[in-house]
């Protein structure tokens, strides 16, 4: 058990999500910063890390505030996609949408956001960590600005005015003031927490199957052929990936994977990425998936510096020890990042390899003549 009980958990963490919606909203990032610890650490996969509310609230202002060029300040509504926590530990692992306001006619522009937040107590976190593709934010941005822009002609305004006074009209009908909804969260509080949700599957056969995917991922990744980690889906499995798309069949899946990590040429050897550890998980047997992180690790080089990216994944498993969809998401800035340090990295070690292998060879000659014979 730890410290807090899920209920106080999952309490701070409804009302992060309301003080992050009226920051965005108003302008005042200290709202959100009202959630966190004086001496908090906020990880941001694109921009930084920050350490203290201050200096976190400060620097999500300045650039949540951004009204020229990309427009962040329009992004302010973030519906939860879906949360684990995990209470022994204190941690809420989150998928928010962060969903640009309306541009005018409806419709819907978001992108998904992976948000890790560790509770400590008295309704606040002492640590965030965002992580999302950059890019894909950038082409949502773009594309509402011309749907707005579009949306804001002045026909349309007058147009749909008219008919909404004109539908109101033709019903007849008494505006009264809207009702709110009851309070279901208080009233069925008490329920919920007697209530102990179960998936068809039990934790351990989830486990497992987790344990023998992250070790045929790391098969595939030592011998190059991907059906090792290819056998641990169901043939209609689904892949939805921040960069890549939807992807549907494992047969596919392979192939995608193959001509992106069979690349040998010296500008792009991306062969090399073939190490992938697991971070740390959560099972959440509820809802029958599980919720990693992987590091996407480069070969060593050749003087033990490693070189990789994070990749969070969530595996929805199917039963009988396979997984029927893998949601990943990561920086695809950091993976070009790492591939250009090893690539440095290897160069350095290539030029001084020769004399370190020569330095080494006269080291043990010389151990091995201060080894008294038996």
């Amino acid at each position: 058990m730890g410290r807090f009980s899920r209920e106080e958990i999952e309490g701070a963490f409804r009302t992060y999500q309301v003080q992050g919606r009226d920051a965005a909203r108003s302008g005042d990032w200290a709202r959100w910063g009202q959630m966190f610890t004086e001496d908090c650490t906020y990880i941001e996969h694109q921009v930084g890390s920050w350490g203290g509310r201050e200096a976190a609230v400060r620097e999500m202002a300045a650039l949540m505030h951004q009204t020229e060029g990309t427009p962040w300040v329009w992004v302010n509504q973030y519906p939860v996609k879906s949360y684990i926590i995990d209470e022994d530990r204190g941690w809420v692992w989150s998928q928010i949408w962060n969903r640009m306001e309306d541009p005018g006619n409806g419709k819907v522009f978001q992108e998904n956001c992976l948000t890790m937040l560790r509770y400590d107590g008295d309704g606040l976190f002492n640590y965030e960590e965002d992580l999302y593709n950059p890019h894909a934010y950038v082409k949502m941005v773009e594309d509402w600005v011309v749907e707005r822009e579009t949306c804001q002609t002045e026909g349309d305004e007058v147009r749909r005015a008219a008919r909404a006074e004109a539908a109101r009209s033709f019903a007849d009908l008494e505006m009264g003031a809207p009702r709110p909804a009851p309070a279901l969260a208080t009233q069925y509080a008490a329920a919920r927490a007697e209530a102990q949700p179960r998936g068809r599957f039990p934790r351990q056969e989830i486990a497992e199957a987790f344990d023998h995917y992250r070790k045929q991922l790391a098969l595939s990744g030592k011998t190059t052929d991907w059906n090792h980690w290819g056998a641990t889906l169901t043939r209609d499995a689904t892949w939805i990936d921040c960069a890549l798309g939807h992807l549907g069949k494992r047969e596919s899946m392979i192939r995608c994977v193959e001509d992106r990590l069979h690349r040998v040429d010296d500008d792009e050897p991306w062969v090399q990425l073939c190490r992938f550890p697991v971070a740390e998980y959560i099972i959440d047997e509820a809802a029958e998936s599980v919720w990693a992180f992987f590091w996407a690790r480069f070969r060593d080089p050749g003087d033990g510096s490693r070189h990789e990216s994070k990749v969070f994944a969530e595996l929805r498993y199917a039963g009988e020890g396979l997984f029927k969809q893998v949601e990943t998401l990561y920086n695809p800035n950091h993976f070009t990042r790492a591939l250009e340090s090893w690539k440095q990295a290897k160069a350095l070690y290539d030029t001084r390899r020769e004399r370190r292998a020569k330095r080494l060879a006269e080291r043990e000659a010389k151990a091995r003549a201060l080894t008294p014979d038996d």
